[in-house]
């Protein structure tokens, strides 16, 4: 079996800190009411013996040498009233009742007794409490020693009802009282955890770009914690405007070099194969270029983004791309819910998306369709064509320069680039059959 999985860190507080309050009360409650049962008990068993002392008291020997107790020396007037509950009784040493206070009385004889002995327990018919006592009787005149056992019977109607009373006093108390301290318990975490709180909506903001940095003050606990936090947004931010800044040098670097070949390359006392040659070498050094500047800005997995919101982009791709295929009358299918985001940077997206739908585009008929399909983890988008599809070993394509068909223009980079963008988050590209009949290309990218 699967255990309950608890995200929130307040319900496991509450929840771990409940179960410890809960069975902690129970075991008290039955401490409580275990003792409570035996002092009445206790009380009881005391109850019946003073009585026996009692009747002991009112004992004397009949004509024949019997023992016998008048009742009305007896103080407790119930053993005179026969629906009372109280009964009291003699038997002899062989198990003979010889007296009672009652003629219904019907009990089965007690257990042999020494003398001086005491024997309590309850019974279950009739569902009474007895206590017996063994003693020797002597005849004052004929000095002849008796062995009695005298017992006391006492229902149990009184005992049960005091017993059932505390027991719901008892209980009503304990379950209040844990009730309330689990109310306190839940304002004392929501109390103890509302730092945190804040610090996860102070994050979202971030991420929603409304502040740069976290702001509040903490406690000493998770000072330390927003103290990384802001470096690690510092130092991320830097690190980007550096990568930019760089990337920025070396195109302008690179730009004064290629213009100078790209010029050459027209002179007329070069052979016109030669320049040609030399024309489409400048040209794809300056696509190579272009790309690795792509690849080398590619923002890749980052931890605070602003998420995108994919269907506005894509609807910006495919109008483009619609005008340049215009003559083929490409039917351009975007099956995006408009609620689809992914936390990953702006031109990463435009540079994956615009890589597939233009391969999409430029091998597909008819028809390019783009959809996504969601879950808790993982989001899958699936670019559609209905083009002639992968040849065989598909997976050769995302090798750099590895090209499905020569005769389209092209560097062979377009599959790689996106390959290598879906791998800096962490995600993976699947090459698969159409249901359109062509090519399908699966971005499958984790949601974060």
């Amino acid at each position: 079996m699967r255990r309950p999985h608890v995200t929130s860190l307040r319900a496991r507080l509450l929840l771990s800190t409940a179960i410890v309050l809960f069975a902690f009360v129970g075991l008290g409650g039955l401490a409580l009411e275990k003792a409570f049962e035996s002092s009445l008990l206790q009380a009881q068993q005391d109850k019946l013996e003073g009585l026996i002392y009692a009747l002991l008291g009112a004992a004397s020997t009949t004509a024949d040498g019997e023992l016998t107790i008048a009742l009305d020396a007896v103080p407790d007037r119930r053993l005179r009233e026969p629906l009372s509950g109280l009964q009291a009784a003699l038997f002899n040493e062989i198990g003979v009742m010889v007296w009672s206070s009652s003629r219904s009385l019907d009990v089965p004889p007690p257990a042999h007794l020494k003398v001086g002995e005491w024997h309590f327990q309850r019974l279950a018919k009739p569902d009474a409490f007895r206590l017996s006592f063994g003693l020797r009787w002597i005849d004052s005149e004929s000095d002849e020693p008796r062995q009695y056992t005298v017992s006391v019977i006492d229902d149990t109607s009184a005992f049960d009802r005091q017993l059932q009373i505390f027991r719901r006093t008892l209980w009503a108390w304990l379950g209040g009282t844990a009730l309330t301290l689990v109310a306190i318990l839940l304002l004392i975490l929501r109390w103890s955890l509302a730092p945190l709180r804040r610090l996860g909506r102070e994050l979202h903001r971030i991420e929603s770009g409304v502040q740069t940095e976290i702001e509040g003050s903490y406690p000493d606990e998770l000072k330390p914690l927003t103290r990384d936090l802001n470096a690690m947004i510092v130092s991320e931010r830097s690190q980007q405007t550096r990568y930019r800044n760089a990337l920025g040098d070396l195109a302008h670097t690179l730009k004064t070099p290629l213009a100078v070949l790209r010029g050459i390359s027209s002179e007329a006392e070069i052979p016109v194969a030669q320049r040609q040659q030399l024309h489409e070498q400048v040209g794809r050094m300056q696509h190579i270029v272009d790309h690795q500047l792509r690849r080398a800005a590619a923002a890749g997995s980052r931890t605070l983004t602003e998420p995108v919101q994919l269907k506005p982009l894509a609807d910006k791709l495919i109008a483009a791309l619609a005008k340049v295929y215009g003559d083929r009358q490409i039917r351009f299918d975007n099956a995006l819910d408009t609620t689809l985001k992914l936390r990953a940077d702006q031109g990463d997206l435009y540079e994956l998306l615009g890589n597939l739908l233009d391969n999409a585009a430029k091998y597909g008929h008819r028809q390019v369709r783009l959809s996504a399909q969601v879950d808790k983890k993982f989001c899958r988008l699936d670019i559609d064509d209905d083009g002639p599809g992968f040849p065989e070993a598909p997976e050769q394509l995302l090798e750099r320069g590895a090209r499905a068909d020569t005769r389209q223009p092209g560097q062979g980079i377009g599959l790689a680039s996106v390959s290598e963008i879906v791998q800096a988050y962490g995600g993976r590209l699947l090459l698969e059959r159409s249901p359109l009949g062509g090519a399908r290309v699966g971005v499958v990218l984790p949601l974060r």
